[in-house]
């Protein structure tokens, strides 16, 4: 194993956001934030389970205030850390990597008021459609009916922040996921919604790898 991975990807990983603009003070904070990472992850394969392991165990040492500022950027390390070259150029083209973002955001809405009412409101048909499938993978994994009725909650929140957003775009739908993370309090709810959302995303997309993603649900 190649003791400098870890330093090489965050190497790459800053001198891209230098390239695009990031000042100082923000490429040393990702710098801190990926530095506090490194000991979680410097001894384990590079892949995304184990890495989502490592995350989960650093996150339990945090504040969970901070959940939400952290994520964002270790998401993006990550692909720097696997060395995927395809995903870092289409998130790049996708602009996700800029200094000053520009684009679609999520509508600002009470998430507490909206997640309480989530029962009387709607879901156009093109938003069911992937709702339904994976609803749908998960019973044929086996999944009981209250771990399917949590998950079609999470992913209906997710769908109507979706809904104004112009395009299916990667990096939409990572700033839904994030703008929903405030909602959860607690550590549990906080990994099921980041759980859900990552299998989501490939029904969302449609993605024939889809069903294959949604076995994670049940690991």
């Amino acid at each position: 194993m190649n003791i400098n991975r870890e330093h090489v990807a965050l190497n790459a990983y800053l001198n891209l956001l230098e390239r695009k603009g990031f000042s100082k003070e923000l490429l040393r904070q990702r710098e801190v934030t990926i530095l506090k990472l490194i000991p979680h992850i410097e001894k384990i394969h590079s892949d995304g389970v184990a890495f989502r392991g490592a995350v989960d165990e650093m996150f339990k040492k945090l504040d969970k205030s901070q959940w939400a500022i952290y994520l964002p950027i270790i998401r993006d390390y990550f692909l720097f850390w696997i060395n995927d070259i395809k995903a870092i150029v289409a998130m790049n083209q996708d602009k996700a990597f800029e200094a000053n973002p520009t684009g679609w955001e999520p509508k600002e809405r009470d998430l507490q008021k909206m997640w309480d009412s989530l029962d009387q409101l709607a879901l156009t048909k093109s938003e069911a459609q992937p709702l339904e499938t994976y609803e749908s993978v998960l019973r044929n994994h086996g999944a009981d009916d209250s771990f399917v009725d949590t998950c079609k909650k999470l992913v209906k929140l997710l769908l109507l922040m979706l809904r104004s957003a112009p395009h299916k775009q990667p990096l939409a739908y990572r700033k839904a996921v994030d703008a929903n993370l405030a909602l959860f309090t607690s550590e549990e709810a906080y990994n099921i919604f980041l759980k859900v959302g990552r299998e989501f995303y490939y029904f969302w997309k449609g993605d024939f790898t889809a069903p294959n993603q949604a076995q994670l649900a049940l690991a």
